[in-house]
């Protein structure tokens, strides 16, 4: 505890000053809001305007598109912002020469795997939603936003680095309102499944257009440098093995239930898991766009990253266990008010779900590996967890039903937290005082969530 308390106290002149942090974090967190609430918008409009098996195909298409990516995932955007050469051109160009290639590989193996669902996908229950006839063009035609995102400038990660969020945001929320726009009026034209695919092309090419036009820095060029490329292959392989593991513990549920339920089922699922991603997109956010540089800054300039991580971790920890205890409970209101009846079975499964996110709360100390180069600090955490739900999950199902099955998902991730608190004791970031009392956030989390759920079912019968 005297450490901490020693840390924590002495903040160096070489870190970002806490009105950076707080400007980017509101940036980070304030751009998000912005962009789910477009997110909710469009998925409300969109429930009305399709029908649940359309929401299925497509979650399981952008599930395996997500795969593929992150299971060749090179960690380009976070070697520029961990790297003590992030800002030298050459890096730069030899970081974008990367990812176009990669982009160009990985569209070509989503359309071969395409072709092999339009082959082999009369093998598969027939009833599934892998089986669907339309998954395998969606996926052709979804494959060119890998290519579209390859050649993505590396200004944004320059501008996270920097912890210049502004115009990076505001471009995201931008490209976003103008695919929702697009989406609806296809939507609008013709009630189907492609009012999806579009949006989600017109915003990869809107964003990849406004950051070369709008961001400030150099225009990338095709460049090599061996020396840069090892560099960023060294700090990806690590990033390549818990990116694959992560992947799998955060969508594995869709591709094993996907296996096994219809598409209307898998719809209704996936509007839980969207609210659910929201909210882990949230934290993502903080994480990835404002903590993730300000570690790497402190390690970079030796600094005291004690201060920088309980800077982060108080209002991280508000927010989530807080969030968690007030969708338990309120999360057959909340689909109620939100979604038509054909919906409403997602309530229940929203609640149960909820109960996960008590172990988000420890994603913070992975973040602290990653800007410290050693991201396979992270492996032993998600090793297990992707072995818990690669083993469990099916087992669950069949003995159990849907019910069962995403009862076990909400609650196995609570028994990895044990490595989660020893890998942090081992970091020396564990202060078990505050783990402890944190948790009493989910008390007035759920407080809140019986007075909504008492306000709103007066009017919500």
């Amino acid at each position: 505890m005297s450490l901490v308390t020693s840390e924590l106290n002495n903040t160096s002149k070489a870190s970002f000053s806490g009105k950076k942090i707080r400007i980017a974090s509101v940036w980070a967190f304030g751009g998000y809001i912005a962009g789910q609430i477009l997110r909710l918008a469009s998925n409300l409009l969109m429930t009305r305007l399709l029908a649940p098996d359309m929401f299925g195909v497509m979650a399981i298409a952008n599930v395996l598109i997500i795969g593929v990516q992150m299971f060749s995932d090179m960690g380009i955007q976070k070697s520029i912002i961990q790297s003590r050469f992030g800002t030298k051109p050459l890096f730069l160009d030899t970081a974008w020469t990367l990812q176009i290639l990669r982009g160009i590989s990985l569209a070509a193996i989503v359309c071969g795997l395409a072709l092999s669902l339009s082959f082999f996908g009369n093998t598969l229950n027939p009833t599934s939603a892998l089986a669907h006839p339309q998954l395998p063009i969606i996926l052709t035609i979804l494959a060119l936003n890998l290519v579209i995102s390859g050649f993505r400038s590396t200004k944004s990660p320059i501008a996270d680095r920097n912890l210049d969020l502004g115009k990076k945001i505001s471009i995201e929320i931008a490209s976003q309102a103008i695919a929702l726009l697009a989406m609806i009026s296809c939507a609008l034209i013709s009630p189907t499944i492609w009012a999806l695919v579009v949006g989600a092309i017109v915003q990869e090419v809107i964003k990849l257009i406004l950051e070369f036009i709008l961001l400030p820095g150099n225009m990338n060029k095709f460049r090599w440098n061996k020396k840069y490329a090892i560099d960023i292959f060294h700090f990806g392989k690590w990033v390549f093995a818990s990116s694959i593991l992560g992947f799998w513990v955060l969508n594995g549920d869709r591709v094993i239930l996907a296996a096994n339920i219809s598409a209307e089922q898998l719809g209704i699922y996936s509007i839980a898991i969207f609210i659910i991603g929201s909210i882990r997109g949230a934290i993502n956010s903080i994480l990835h766009k404002v903590m993730f540089p300000s570690f790497s800054q402190s390690v970079r300039a030796s600094d005291n990253y004690l201060a920088v991580y309980y800077r982060f971790r108080l209002p991280l920890d508000f927010f989530i266990i807080g969030l968690s205890g007030f969708l338990i409970v309120t999360g057959n209101m909340i689909i109620k008010i939100l979604y038509d009846a054909r919906y409403h079975d997602a309530g229940l499964f929203l609640s149960l779900l909820s109960i996960s996110l008590i172990a988000d709360r420890y994603r913070s100390a992975g973040i602290y590996f990653q800007a410290e180069g050693k991201p396979r600090k992270m492996i032993p955490a998600l090793l297990v967890s992707a072995t818990l739900l690669t083993l469990g999950l099916p087992v669950v199902f069949f003995q159990f039903g849907l019910i069962g099955a995403i009862g076990f998902l909400g609650i196995y991730p609570l028994a990895i937290i044990p490595i989660h608190l020893y890998m942090k004791f081992r970091s020396e970031l564990l202060c078990p005082y505050r783990e402890c009392i944190y948790m009493l956030f989910i008390i007035p989390g759920a407080l809140a969530g019986y007075a909504f759920n008492f306000i709103a079912g007066q009017f919500i019968k």
